[in-house]
């Protein structure tokens, strides 16, 4: 037998290129390359350091889970069903009357708005305007009616206040569309920026009070910027959240994030008038929020029965 090695070079003395011995290469290559990883491997979780940030990431993973569970915390809020819906709010506060017909959004301004709860109403004064003023917006398009309550409007500004409420539930979010940024973009600049207390709950619970018959509002005075319009707007707006009221965009998103609550709701409540008397504007929002805030608050979800604090109570 032969005692000389083999020699795999090919029949000119290459070194032998076949598919067989590439594939042996490739093989004793992986193996090498794996066992390097292995090895590699070993040695970092041999490494108390290692260890130790393991059992740390662990312990925190387990014990974040276990302190969620027993302290009730809800980093998601559940959705909270309005008592009524929002349309069933009358068409009459004392002697303001609903001039306006409810009408649905199309679906591009409804995503923009965020939610299906809504209104956007416009209501005059009857000791102003006149007595039947509504009658006169009978059968009317929706054309005619912009073109009647622009001309009230004109001729006795202190008649038309002009309602939305817009409801939002089941969220922790920022607080979208407040006049501050959707009138700003407008072409209107603030001329005025006040946050005030108005008596306008009076005739409500004495459960929703804080505050006795005050609220807090945002009330802005806009003027016109672009040129195009002489028409002021005064706008007053205000949330009711969790069962209470805040003028604060950032207050509301502090009561949305509590994690002690599991269940989390807000409706803003905004009116706007054209008076260019700021005052006058603000007698006037009064008086429109005043008689319309019990049939807003009839809307708004029983937050003691939702929060179970009437279960407590009880116990």
């Amino acid at each position: 037998m032969s005692n000389q090695p083999i020699d795999y070079r090919g029949p000119n003395g290459a070194d032998d290129t076949s598919p067989g011995a590439r594939a042996r290469e490739g093989a004793a290559a992986g193996s090498e390359g794996g066992g390097s990883f292995a090895r590699a491997f070993g040695n970092v979780v041999r490494q108390p350091a290692f260890v130790i940030v393991a059992a740390v990431l662990l312990v925190a993973a387990v014990g974040l889970n276990v302190a969620v569970s027993s302290m009730k915390l809800h980093f998601k809020k559940e959705a909270v069903p309005l008592a009524r819906e929002l349309p069933v709010i009358t068409d009459r506060f004392g002697t303001w009357v609903q001039v306006s017909q409810d009408q649905p959004l199309d679906k591009e301004l409804q995503d923009v708005l965020g939610t299906d709860k809504y209104i956007f109403r416009d209501y005059v004064d009857e000791k102003i305007a006149g007595a039947g003023v509504g009658d006169r917006f009978r059968d009317k398009s929706v054309d005619e009616r912009r073109k009647l309550l622009g001309e009230i409007r004109q001729k006795f500004p202190s008649a038309v206040v002009s309602l939305s409420v817009t409801y939002y539930t089941g969220m922790v979010d920022t607080v979208a569309h407040v006049p501050d940024r959707c009138v700003t973009a407008d072409g209107y600049e603030p001329k005025t920026y006040d946050t005030v207390k108005w008596p306008i709950a009076r005739d409500l619970p004495a459960r929703v009070k804080t505050d006795g018959d005050n609220v807090e509002l945002r009330y802005i005075n806009f003027e016109d910027q672009t040129g195009t319009s002489n028409v002021p707007r005064s706008i007053s707006y205000f949330f009711h959240v969790n069962g209470g009221f805040d003028s604060s965009p950032l207050g509301v998103r502090q009561k949305l994030a509590y994690l002690w609550e599991k269940k989390a709701y807000y409706a803003k409540i905004e009116t706007m008038t054209t008076i260019a008397d700021e005052k006058e504007s603000a007698r006037v929002m009064t008086d429109f929020l005043t008689g319309a805030m019990p049939e807003i608050q009839r809307c708004m979800p029983d937050w003691e029965r939702e929060s179970g604090r009437t279960a407590v109570a009880a116990r």
